[in-house]
C-alpha cells in the first residue's frame, strides 16, 4: 500500500467506497510495519496515488475531496461547509507514503491538559498568643 490513500470501510467496486471508521493512532503503527498485509479482519482500503489526480465525490455534502500532487482539496458542492463538516471528511483518511502514515486526529480527541479548579481549598490554622 505504499503512496496511497486509506481508509476503513468497505469497496464494493472500484468506483464506489463506503467509510465505517475514522483511522486512529493503532492504525497508523499497523500500517506503518513492513510486514502488516490487510487481511480480512481488518478493514483497510487502499487508493494508489501515482495517477496525477484522485477524487472522491462524497454524497453526504455533496462535495469533492481531491489529493493531487500531495496536496489535498475539498471542494464546497452546493450548500457551503461548515469548518466541523471540513474537519470531519478530512479525519476519514490516512495517507501513506513508504512505511510513514499521516492522519487527523478528531477533535476530541486533542490532549487535554491540567486545569485550574475552580475553588482551591484553602487550609489555614489558628493558635492563640498569650502576650
Amino acid at each position: 500500500m505504499p503512496n496511497s490513500l486509506i481508509f476503513i470501510g468497505e469497496r464494493p467496486s472500484t468506483l464506489e467506497m463506503r467509510i465505517k471508521g475514522k483511522p486512529e493512532f493503532y492504525d497508523a503503527m499497523l500500517l506503518s510495519k513492513k510486514s502488516f498485509h490487510p487481511s480480512s479482519q481488518h478493514s483497510y482500503h487502499s487508493i494508489p496515488l501515482h495517477q496525477s489526480r484522485v477524487t472522491i465525490h462524497i454524497r453526504e455534502t455533496n462535495s469533492q475531496f481531491n489529493c493531487h500532487h500531495q496536496s489535498l482539496q475539498l471542494i464546497e458542492g452546493e450548500r457551503p461547509l461548515s469548518e466541523e463538516d471540513a474537519y470531519d471528511i478530512f479525519t476519514n483518511f490516512a495517507i501513506m507514503e513508504d512505511n510513514k502514515v499521516a492522519f487527523i486526529m478528531p477533535l476530541w480527541r486533542k490532549r487535554v491538559g491540567l486545569r485550574e479548579k475552580e475553588n482551591p481549598r484553602v487550609l489555614s490554622a489558628q493558635e492563640k498568643l498569650e502576650v
